[in-house]
């Protein structure tokens, strides 16, 4: 199967290759790479062609260079330009795991009854500790249940039940995710996890990172609007705040190293 994958980038010249060639070496190599660019002043799009040329296969790499309308509006510029039968997102300063995620997650795509696949991700972060997460696999109204960018959907998945809410510029990928639970039967049990190593290196400092407090208000907007808003989503939104609230404070005390212990007893 084919897989397309769907790059947004903004002057991303100092993240483009570990980005790309994560992309190239994979041994399944059924695939095309789509890069959205919001009209980068630097080298992105120069070092993005660059690096396909160098290896050969240039035809497979397809560029969109016009503004867009935030994220939402790149990812689904992307969606709506693939031909691939698989969908995945990977932002410009992140990177695939290793060179078998592809084969991996076309393996679990034979299983006709999977929508998407999703797996664990090494979150990269200096400041307050690296680990890798697995999904949270909680209810929607919670959190987000998967790690989005280790997400691979069938493109007819986009097709059918829609695509990212242009509205939304911080957790867009939650909301998805709340809208998909909510109007497609069993969603939840049509999504196969891939155990074992992760697919996805995150790297800390984007958008969802620098912006965690607008992320989580979004999330709110997002059960409220698909009338998920109980007592338990009120609880688990008032502790997400507290939290990252808390980890703002110890950050500007110099003393992350209380993060850092608590990540590590967290994700282990």
């Amino acid at each position: 199967m084919k897989i397309s994958v769907v790059t947004a980038v903004f002057n991303s010249e100092k993240t483009i290759e570990r980005n790309i060639l994560s992309v190239l070496n994979q041994s399944h190599q059924d695939f095309e790479q789509i890069l959205i660019d919001n009209l980068s002043s630097d080298k992105t799009v120069q070092f993005a062609r660059e690096l396909y040329d160098s290896h050969g296969i240039s035809e497979k790499l397809k560029i969109i260079s016009e503004k867009d309308k935030g994220i939402s509006d790149a990812f689904n510029k992307g969606i709506n330009a693939s031909s691939g039968e698989i969908v995945a997102i990977l932002n410009g300063d992140d990177a695939y795991y290793d060179d078998s995620v592809f084969e991996k997650v076309s393996e679990a795509f034979e299983n006709k009854e999977v929508l998407f696949v999703h797996g664990d991700m090494l979150f990269d972060d200096p400041v307050y500790g690296s680990n890798v997460r697995r999904p949270l696999m909680c209810p929607a109204a919670a959190a987000m249940p998967y790690n989005h960018p280790s997400m691979f959907f069938l493109k007819k998945v986009y097709e059918q039940y829609g695509l990212f809410d242009l509205s939304y510029r911080y957790a867009m990928d939650h909301e998805l995710i709340i809208r998909y639970n909510k109007i497609i039967p069993g969603f939840s049990s049509k999504g196969r996890y891939i155990e074992g190593t992760p697919l996805v290196i995150m790297y800390s400092g984007g958008t969802s990172w620098k912006y965690e407090i607008n992320a989580i208000k979004e999330s709110k907007d997002a059960v409220i609007k698909n009338g998920m808003w109980d007592s338990y989503a009120k609880k688990e939104y008032l502790f997400r705040i507290w939290r990252t609230r808390i980890k703002i404070v110890l950050n500007a005390l110099g003393m992350n190293f209380i993060v850092r212990l608590w990540r590590k007893n967290k994700w282990g």
